[in-house]
């Protein structure tokens, strides 16, 4: 762990080019199929806290591509009112009501509706259907994830912890 100190821009950049160096991964291209684990307790705490891992799994992952997130969710969605984001009929309806009366677990639900919008997330958790098909995604077992059928992809053991990065083709 390091503090960079100085210029607030400089030492903002040196710490951004740091984090690259020790969190980032190179890929090749983003492949179909992405299953990320939240890493267990206490990142998978609750679905706001693993929803971090959503946001990692999606850069490795095809347009119209498959992420299956794995989180267990102990502790339900994080917040008793986090499923009145998820009223709006999209992501963009929900972006406009959230310029009008912003709050962070809204702009996290956002976040999360975006995702569910792009790719078919499978979430593996103990977390209610109909909750989980409220928020755009399809509830799955393990049993459900092993019958998905594609050749290649990702796994990704602790996605909030790892930066995928597609490598240039320069």
């Amino acid at each position: 762990m390091k503090i960079h100190c100085g210029h607030w821009q400089k030492s903002h950049q040196w710490a951004c080019e740091d984090y690259l160096g020790t969190h980032s991964i190179p890929i090749d291209r983003p492949r179909d199929l992405v299953v990320v684990s939240s890493g267990g307790f206490p990142f998978d705490i609750n679905l706001i806290q693993a929803h971090k891992a959503l946001d990692m799994a999606a850069k490795a992952c095809c347009e119209d591509g498959t992420i299956v997130l794995l989180a267990e969710c102990a502790d339900g969605l994080g917040r008793p009112d986090f499923l009145k984001w998820f009223s709006e009929k999209d992501s963009q309806a929900l972006a406009l009501r959230l310029q009008k009366d912003y709050q962070v677990n809204g702009q996290t639900a956002w976040a999360l509706l975006t995702k569910a919008e792009r790719y078919r997330v499978h979430l593996v958790s103990s977390l209610n259907d109909n909750d989980v098909r409220l928020m755009g995604m399809l509830p799955a077992s393990i049993e459900d994830v092993v019958s998905i059928d594609h050749t290649t992809g990702y796994i990704m053991p602790r996605g909030a912890a790892v930066l995928p990065l597609v490598r240039s083709s320069d």
